[in-house]
């Protein structure tokens, strides 16, 4: 939270803060006392920051509500039809980039609620009518990661298809098969990246772990525990592109962060197998073994060095897959251990959702079109591959079909390597 925020009209604190401080939009829960500034950002923290991609989802979740609120005659058809005139505007204009989330804000409901109430007046202090923050969070995460997930495994499906294209392009390459980075045994580069895809495929499957937590629709549980009114759950459900209402309505919040933890989950396997691809072509391409090169224009150079062509691209990726499992890790402890309910804890699953889905993104996209422009040095390959160790099991499988049993040719062809 940036202290200087000058939006909005100041709100008075309650003694002892600094005037530093910063002024704030009045929180949509004020009743008119003080409120203490300092508090009041350390409660919001950079979540005004997180919430600029949750935009569009709130406004559409918003204009679902507003049309379920109809139905159940809890505001009026003029009431619908100028909130949804000023939603649509508002969304509208955000897409043009005419207004965002602001510091001074507390969140994406608020900030969306105010400027709704600003361009048509008391219908649009109506909105929030039998609903929640809670709840409307909820639904806010829940149809981001529905949308998510679909792009990222559309990326993940690219990296796939562009691991089982690259044998028909670079044609048939033996590649040495390694044990503990040692030459075992003959392979080649089409059972190598096939290995991969294969491996990104199985991890691929976890997305649909993720969206069954998806099915249902938050709203209508309110803070937790229903409202008192009658609602058509079942009909704002369904146009929101879910099966139905999520009952009983506790499970809502005691369910909070488990989506997005199968999300992150999801991306903490693929960036294991996205991790070991960007890690092998980081081997094969130094000069040690000198397998692959990498195009340039993927590498970046060196300040001093003007021979250098460096792989930073593989190095950061590598870095970044690692990282997922540390952002998995601190959504993980955000929730655990918690009681059921609501609880402000649940603000803090965001920082590490969306830095697990912003790390792996780039990677995905960046390993594809990699993959696309390899050179691989097939002299080299040939070459490697003409060690005689690498027949050493093969040879004492020869010996085998002669009748030696196999323990005593294992035994012949280890001292035949040693020589």
């Amino acid at each position: 939270m940036t202290s200087g925020a000058k939006t909005g009209a100041p709100v008075p604190g309650a003694g002892g803060e600094s005037s530093d401080q910063g002024s704030f939009q009045r929180p949509i829960w004020d009743r008119g006392e003080p409120i203490d500034t300092q508090m009041l950002a350390f409660t919001i923290g950079d979540d005004w920051l997180q919430d600029r991609r949750l935009i569009d989802v709130d406004i559409r979740g918003s204009m679902a509500h507003a049309r379920g609120l109809a139905r159940a005659g809890l505001i009026s058809p003029d009431d619908l039809r100028a909130i949804e005139r000023g939603l649509e505007e508002l969304l509208s204009a955000h897409r043009r980039g005419e207004w965002t989330v602001e510091p001074g804000d507390e969140d994406v409901h608020s900030a969306v609620e105010r400027r709704l109430i600003e361009r048509i007046g008391d219908s649009g202090k109506k909105l929030h009518t039998a609903r929640s923050r809670n709840e409307q969070v909820a639904l806010d995460l829940s149809l981001w990661l529905r949308e998510a997930i679909d792009g990222t495994r559309a990326r993940a499906a690219r990296l796939i298809e562009a691991c089982r294209v690259l044998p028909a392009r670079v044609g048939a390459l033996p590649l040495p098969g390694y044990t503990h980075l040692r030459r075992a045994m003959p392979s080649t580069v089409s059972d190598w990246i096939q290995a991969h895809a294969g491996a990104l495929e199985i991890d691929s499957a976890h997305f649909d772990v993720a969206r069954a937590y998806l099915r249902t629709c938050p709203l209508g549980s309110g803070a937790g525990y229903g409202v008192p009114v009658e609602l058509d759950r079942a009909g704002t459900a369904r146009e929101l592109g879910f099966e139905g209402p999520t009952t009983p309505v506790t499970l809502v919040q005691h369910a909070r962060g488990r989506a997005e933890l199968a999300y992150v989950t999801a991306l903490e396997q693929v960036a294991l197998d996205a991790g070991k691809l960007v890690f092998d072509l980081w081997l094969f391409s130094t000069r040690e073994f000198s397998f692959v090169k990498l195009p340039t224009a993927l590498t970046t150079g060196s300040s001093m060095m003007p021979q250098k062509r460096n792989p930073d691209l593989l190095e950061l990726a590598r870095a970044h897959c690692r990282q997922v499992s540390a952002d998995r890790q601190a959504l993980l402890d955000v929730v655990r251990d918690l009681p059921s309910g609501y609880h402000r804890d649940f603000q803090l699953i965001k920082p590490p959702l969306f830095r697990a889905h912003d790390r792996l993104l780039p990677v995905l996209e960046l390993s594809a079109k990699l993959l696309g422009a390899l050179e691989f040095d097939a002299e080299r390959l040939r070459e490697a591959c003409s060690d005689p160790d690498l027949r050493a099991t093969e040879r004492a499988l020869e010996r085998v079909r002669a009748g030696v049993p196999f323990r005593d040719a294992y035994r012949e062809e280890s001292r035949r390597s040693k020589s």
